[in-house]
């Protein structure tokens, strides 16, 4: 549990131009959390770009190695409608097509905040793991991934160390979005696993694919 308060307005002539409706939810919000808020995460208040809502929002990291992103989270509020998910993680935007796991509700302050502290705590349960592939012994390939969805977080690829012909293959089968980015769900089975936030007993991994606690080097760019 965390000892620093989540979702906290420090300045109460902060720049942001809290109404006084956001700042009850801020409020109520922060309060709920603080009893099982994980130390490693930090809740923060702002507003999106554009400005036309109240952001709260966390971002999560690999524990073990805290400077590697993963992925952030968070809700927006206008007026009396709370919608909450992955967001873009420099706009803070919420994404066209929501996700399976999004928040979408109406209703009094209060009950948008209980709602929203329900809703952070269940993502912040999902099981995360990382997917390992290696080739001659060096990882090539890496994948975060939501263990109850398969959902990939982010991902890295080093064409470089990859087997010999096997990037030419995943753009040829449409496994590459934008400019190149190669998308590691078109990869045979994963050398290994490891466990990396979350209740993995929610989850299930890929099958027949070892466990490990120990890791080495990865690939350095990552991307969603």
């Amino acid at each position: 549990m965390t000892t620093r308060a989540w979702f906290e307005i420090d300045d109460p002539d902060d720049d942001f131009e809290f109404e006084d409706t956001e700042r009850a939810f801020v409020s109520a919000l922060s309060e709920r959390c603080m009893a099982w808020a994980p130390a490693d995460v930090v809740g923060e208040v702002g507003r999106p770009d554009g400005w036309e809502a109240l952001l709260a929002h966390v971002s999560l990291s690999d524990r073990t190695e805290p400077r590697r992103h993963l992925i952030d989270l968070g809700v927006h509020l206008v007026d009396d409608h709370v919608r909450g998910d992955r967001l873009h993680n420099q706009l803070y935007l919420l994404p066209d097509r929501p996700s399976l796991w999004a928040l979408d509700a109406t209703g009094s302050t209060e009950r948008l905040a209980e709602l929203a502290a329900e809703w952070f705590r269940a993502v912040l349960d999902k099981p995360i793991v990382l997917y390992v592939w290696l080739h001659d012994g060096y990882a090539y390939a890496a994948r975060y991934a939501f263990a109850d969805s398969g959902e990939t977080i982010c991902q890295s690829y080093a064409e470089s160390m990859a087997p010999h012909g096997q990037a030419a293959e995943l753009k040829a089968a449409g496994h590459v979005h934008g400019k190149g980015w190669i998308q590691t769900i078109g990869l045979p089975t994963p050398s290994l696993y490891l466990h990396i936030r979350g209740d993995l007993e929610r989850g299930h991994t890929v099958p027949g694919v070892p466990a490990t606690t120990k890791r080495g080097p990865l690939p350095g760019l990552w991307y969603e």
